[in-house]
C-alpha cells in the first residue's frame, strides 16, 4: 500500500517536529491503526468520519479518543490530505480532581517500598512528590545535579526550572551512596537506560494492590496532582504554582484552587434547605 511505504518518511517528519519519544511513537502506531482500518482504500473525508465512528465505539475516554483523532490527523497533513481531517470530541473542563492519592496513602506507598527492598521506588515517589515533576522528568534526576538548587528541565517544547529541595537532595545522595551509582541518570529501567513510565506505572499499581489502594490512584501524575493540592492547600498562590508546574495559562492550575466532588457534596449538605 502507497501509504504504509512511507511510513519512514512520516517518522523523520515527526523527528522534525521535535515531539517526544513517546508521543512520536503514539503518532506512529496510530497512523497504522488508520491505514490497517482503510484497508486499501482510498484517504476520504466520509472514510475519516467512520474512522472516528469506529474509534468512538470502542469506548474509549474521550481524552484518549481525541489523541488518537489528532494523531490520525496529523498523518493526514503529512501525507496532504488537510481536508479529509476530522473535529475531535469537546471536552467540558472539569472543575474537580478525583482519583488523586492523598497524604496518608502516599505515606503508606513509602513505608512498603522501604520495606520491601524496593527503595527505588521509594525515592522516585519522593523525587515526584516533593518536585511535582512528570514521571518523563525523572531523566533530568542525574548524580551530577545533586549539588544544585534548582535543574532545568526541558518538555513538551518547554522549558522550566525545577527546584530542589535540601531534604530531597541529602535523600538523593544517601540512596545513590548505597546504591552505587556514581554517575549518571539515578532511576534506571536496566543497567542502560533510564526506568520507563510503564515501569514506574507497573510497580506502583502491585505496591497499590498489595496495600488495598485504589489503583486508579497511584499512576505516576498523581504524584504531581499530591504536590499542587498540598502546595495550595498551604501557600494558596496559584500564580507561583503555575510557574513550579510550567503550566501556560493559570486556567490548567485553578483546577488545583477547586475543591474536590466529596467536599461539594459535604458543603451542599450543610445548607440546611
Amino acid at each position: 500500500m502507497k501509504y504504509r511505504k512511507d511510513m519512514e518518511g512520516y517518522r523523520t517528519y515527526l523527528f522534525r517536529k521535535e515531539l517526544s519519544a513517546g508521543t512520536e511513537e503514539i503518532y506512529i502506531r496510530q497512523a497504522r491503526v488508520l491505514l490497517d482500518f482503510l484497508d486499501g482504500r482510498a484517504i476520504t473525508k466520509e472514510e475519516m468520519i467512520a474512522y472516528k465512528k469506529y474509534l468512538s465505539d470502542k469506548g474509549l475516554a474521550v481524552s484518549t479518543l481525541n489523541l488518537y483523532i489528532v494523531a490520525a490527523n496529523s498523518y493526514l497533513k503529512y501525507a496532504g490530505y488537510w481536508e479529509c481531517r476530522v473535529k475531535t470530541k469537546r471536552i467540558q473542563r472539569r472543575k474537580s480532581l478525583e482519583n488523586v492519592i492523598s497524604v496518608e496513602e502516599y505515606n503508606r506507598l513509602l513505608e512498603y517500598a522501604k520495606e520491601s527492598g524496593r527503595e527505588k521506588y521509594y525515592y522516585i515517589m519522593k523525587t515526584m512528590a516533593l518536585t511535582g515533576i512528570r514521571v518523563s522528568e525523572l531523566k533530568f534526576f542525574t548524580v551530577e545535579i545533586l549539588n544544585q538548587e534548582m535543574i532545568t528541565v526541558s518538555n513538551k517544547g518547554k522549558i522550566r526550572e525545577v527546584y530542589l529541595p535540601d531534604k530531597l537532595l541529602k535523600e538523593l545522595r544517601n540512596y545513590c551512596r548505597k546504591a552505587h551509582i556514581e554517575s549518571g541518570v539515578i532511576f534506571k529501567g536496566n543497567r542502560t537506560s533510564q526506568i520507563s513510565r510503564i515501569g514506574v506505572y507497573k510497580m506502583l499499581t502491585h505496591m497499590a494492590d498489595m496495600l488495598g489502594i485504589p489503583k486508579e490512584k497511584v499512576h505516576p501524575h498523581s504524584f504531581r496532582h499530591l504536590f499542587a493540592i498540598t502546595y495550595m492547600n498551604r501557600y494558596g498562590n496559584i500564580s507561583e504554582l503555575s510557574d513550579i508546574l510550567g503550566h501556560s495559562s493559570l486556567e490548567t492550575t485553578r483546577i488545583y484552587a477547586a475543591t474536590s466532588i466529596q467536599e461539594k457534596r459535604q458543603k451542599m449538605e450543610k445548607l440546611g434547605l
